[in-house]
């Protein structure tokens, strides 16, 4: 009897994970269409009889098997469909193969109470391990009953006993070993064909994405591109990109950078953030681009994964905008008369040159000088004029003080001034009376002006180490004073600040 059973369980194992083979593509429930449904009775009921042809011999055409086993899975598995053609698949194998005798019609109808019974039972949620052993106790008493009236009619009472304790353990042994593995099997399948399709689903989300998608295996190599990415690199199909290294295609000044970034990654010391190197295509055409990459497996392998995009033209628009945005700063810094720096220009480079010139403990010099007699000018000779005066004084500043690396800018009206760095009393004082003389060698005709017939200018300067708790306005407001102090001493010289001088003013 064991080595009966031993042969059932084998045959029931066997018969099971091909019938899972034959399903995988389509899984056997209650909702399958009719076909699949008629085709599962078929494979059940056949291996219903298989079992038969192993079965245990107690009598004369009294036999014992493990044939409800797959006719309990083909009712809650594929419904009452299912369940009746395999229970009428089990009772014309019963009936061909030992013929029409009592025992043969017993355990045939039992066979259909029990397709029909379990077919028609509500099971929703399918085959579980505890619907089967529910339904195999119930399915046993049927049988054990049947056995019961078999060996009664054959007069072998006295066996009744052994068998049916052994069909029990058996039964409900090799029953629950059986259907673990058709639960195995259907739900490894099931799993598989989830994966496959969010694999299916991952490939069309790539392939219908606006970057460019590539992988790139631990080798360097690329392993997958989809057709973004083979239109990026100017590639007539992904065959002229896969298994080739990714130096391939990124522009050397990038490449290090590029590894640097992406061992980070590998290692989990960086997040994942874009970069933007340079692509290289086959024709040779270098592209700008915006990367994001991560790791990621590819064919059970470590990987990176990375998005492209091509951002050339978003480089080209936006080169543009800046120069156009430095075009307007530089305008916005001008003065509109003389094209030389405006008063805001000024403040802004005196307070930078002020905190550079205090941490260095460097001098810093500030000329303010303007035109003598200047409204006199424009009573005279026009508004026109004088602004050709102030356009001559500016040319003149900037060819002598910003050529030689220092700053000049209009601070208002006729009124100009000049920061120098880093030089001495001495030499600022040289240098505004060098610039001072210069005006007057333009000899720029002034009639009304009351010290001399052509324009002049008059000068204040003043050159202080400056304090890094101090205020660039204090050099504004000295050299204002010396200026001052220079027009009230009769114009057309240069004056430089002292406490002395600013006292007596």
């Amino acid at each position: 009897m064991f080595k009966d059973f031993i042969i059932n369980a084998s045959i029931l194992v066997a018969s099971f994970f091909l019938i899972g083979q034959i399903f995988k593509g389509h899984p056997l429930t209650r909702q399958s269409p009719m076909k699949w449904k008629a085709f599962a009775g078929l494979c059940f009921g056949l291996l219903g009889v298989l079992l038969m042809t192993f079965s245990l011999r107690l009598e004369a055409g009294v036999i014992v098997d493990l044939r409800h086993i797959p006719l309990v899975i083909a009712a809650v598995q594929g419904g009452p469909v299912t369940s009746l053609i395999t229970g009428l698949l089990i009772v014309a194998g019963r009936i061909s193969l030992f013929g029409i005798t009592y025992a043969s019609v017993s355990s045939s109808v039992m066979i259909l109470v029990i397709s029909i019974l379990f077919g028609a039972l509500p099971a929703r949620r399918g085959l579980t391990m505890l619907r089967f052993l529910s339904l195999n106790v119930l399915g046993l008493l049927f049988v054990s009953i049947v056995i019961a009236l078999n060996l009664h009619k054959a007069g072998s009472d006295d066996k009744l006993a052994s068998v049916l304790v052994n069909h029990w353990l058996f039964s409900s042994f090799i029953g629950a070993l059986s259907v673990y593995v058709f639960l195995y099997i259907v739900r490894s399948h099931a799993s598989i064909g989830k994966l496959k399709e969010s694999e299916e689903r991952y490939r069309r989300l790539i392939a219908s994405s606006p970057d460019a998608t590539f992988v790139i295996m631990g080798d360097g190599t690329v392993s997958f591109v989809n057709d973004k990415g083979v239109r990026l690199l100017h590639a007539i199909s992904p065959k002229d990109i896969v298994n080739r290294p990714y130096t391939d295609f990124i522009h050397p000044s990038c490449l290090e950078k590029l590894r640097t970034h992406w061992d980070a990654l590998l290692s989990h010391k960086l997040k994942p953030e874009l970069i933007e190197p340079i692509f290289v295509c086959l024709d040779g055409t270098e592209v700008d681009t915006e990367l994001s990459s991560s790791p990621t497996f590819y064919k059970d392998e470590q990987a990176i994964l990375i998005n492209v995009r091509d951002v050339t033209e978003r480089k080209r628009t936006e080169k543009k905008l800046q120069e156009a945005l430095d075009k307007l700063q530089k305008l916005s810094d001008l003065d509109g008369l003389t094209g030389i720096p405006n008063r805001r220009r000024l403040n802004e480079y005196l307070s930078l040159a002020w905190g550079e010139a205090a941490a260095k403990g460097s001098r810093l010099t500030l000329f303010l000088f303007d035109v003598d007699y200047f409204k006199r000018y424009n009573d005279r000779y026009g508004h026109l004029k004088g602004d050709e005066v102030l356009r001559a004084i500016a040319s003149s500043a900037h060819e002598l003080i910003l050529d030689h690396g220092h700053f000049v800018a209009r601070y208002g009206g006729e009124e100009f001034a000049a920061i120098l760095k880093d030089v001495s009393p001495d030499e600022a004082h040289q240098a505004a009376e060098q610039f001072r003389a210069r005006i007057e060698r333009l000899a720029l005709a002034h009639e009304r002006s009351k010290i001399a017939d052509h324009i002049t200018v008059s000068i204040g300067v003043a050159s202080v180490i400056p304090d890094p708790d101090g205020l660039a306005d204090e050099l504004l407001s000295c050299a204002d004073k010396a200026l001052y102090r220079a027009k009230e001493e009769g114009r057309n010289r240069v004056v430089v600040y002292t406490p002395e001088s600013a006292g007596s003013s």
